[in-house]
């Protein structure tokens, strides 16, 4: 048989929940704000994505099998979940597990890693040469060999490394258990999207001049992944909260609102929507996540890693 190549970021039984037929999805682009259908086959996937590409890796396709293996024990846990809502302590680690490998799995996480890697080694190499460690550049080739110049590469492997450790860190995986979860309920008529980065990390208090950002452990922060087109999962502090009911359609409207916002490029639907490529179009100038800063001076350089969660659609606005 073929080794598998098309590898999904979100996974197949995942956006089958967002389809009217389980063959097909209407995707979004965020930029354009245009949609057309596609198949399920092919949405959220890149070639090689978690593909092992050290050379003596036996199987350069394990992670991808491995992957297949873990979805196949989160499809049936999910498929309960949304049947019955959580109704065992079994059901909800299982939803908390979900949620910590949906957040670190998508093209915007990895990419923060690449790029945190590649910022790291750039800057371990300009201070050894101001510190005289490094042997000078051939002749005539200084320009080419000047720090900023040198195309760093991270291997994939590396990428897969850092994400799939935080998707089983213990840490993570014992705050996101402690949070209150909530199964909420789409009413008739309405419908939830998602997108490819469906993890989205709300906080009223966020501020867009605010240079620390805000953590999942701030007391106001919500955590939301919609399970299907139907459910959404909504992780708060508030230990009162009631722990399973039917949506407002306004709140509807909101969660749809910080999918479009938490998205990189892309947003899915069940089935063509003008109502959703209007919010995607409301919102293709927001975003969210984790950003990166380097901080260069002659003896240090500082990388800070700052999480941008969703704000109050109003200071979107504010900021425009």
């Amino acid at each position: 048989m073929a080794e598998p190549r098309k590898h999904h970021y979100l996974p197949q039984f995942y956006l089958r929940g967002f389809s009217v037929n389980g063959k097909h999805i209407f995707q979004i682009e965020k930029r354009e704000a245009r949609g057309y259908l596609c198949s399920i086959r092919d949405a959220a996937a890149i070639r090689d994505y978690h593909n092992l590409d050290y050379d003596d890796a036996e199987d350069p396709h394990a992670v991808e099998k491995r992957l297949s293996d873990i979805e196949g024990q989160l499809a049936k846990a999910l498929a309960e979940v949304i049947d019955s809502g959580i109704v065992s302590d079994i059901s909800h680690a299982r939803l908390v597990e979900f949620v910590s490998l949906m957040r670190v799995r998508v093209p915007a996480f990895k990419q923060y890693i690449e790029e945190s890697l590649r910022q790291v080694v750039k800057s371990t190499g300009k201070l050894l040469e101001r510190k005289g460690k490094l042997p000078p550049p051939p002749k005539g080739l200084e320009n080419i060999f000047a720090r900023d110049g040198i195309n760093i590469s991270i291997s994939n492997w590396k990428c897969l490394e850092y994400m799939f450790g935080l998707a089983s860190d213990q840490e993570i995986l014992q705050l996101l258990a402690s949070m209150t979860p909530l199964i909420l309920r789409a009413p008739q008529g309405g419908v939830l999207l998602t997108c490819d980065q469906p993890v989205a990390v709300f906080n009223p208090e966020a501020d867009p001049v605010n240079a620390y950002g805000i953590g999942l452990a701030h007391p106001h922060t919500q955590i939301s992944l919609p399970l299907s087109s139907g459910v959404l999962l909504l992780l708060t502090w508030d230990q009162d909260a009631v722990r399973e009911r039917l949506l407002l359609p306004d709140e509807v409207d909101e969660f749809n609102r910080r999918i479009a916002v938490m998205a990189e490029a892309l947003i899915f639907a069940p089935e063509q929507s003008e109502a959703a490529i209007k919010t995607v179009a409301q919102n293709k100038h927001c975003s969210a996540g984790i950003a990166l800063q380097v901080l260069d001076t002659v003896d240090s350089t500082l990388h800070i890693s700052t999480f941008r969660p969703v704000m109050p659609a109003e200071r979107y606005h504010a900021a425009a």
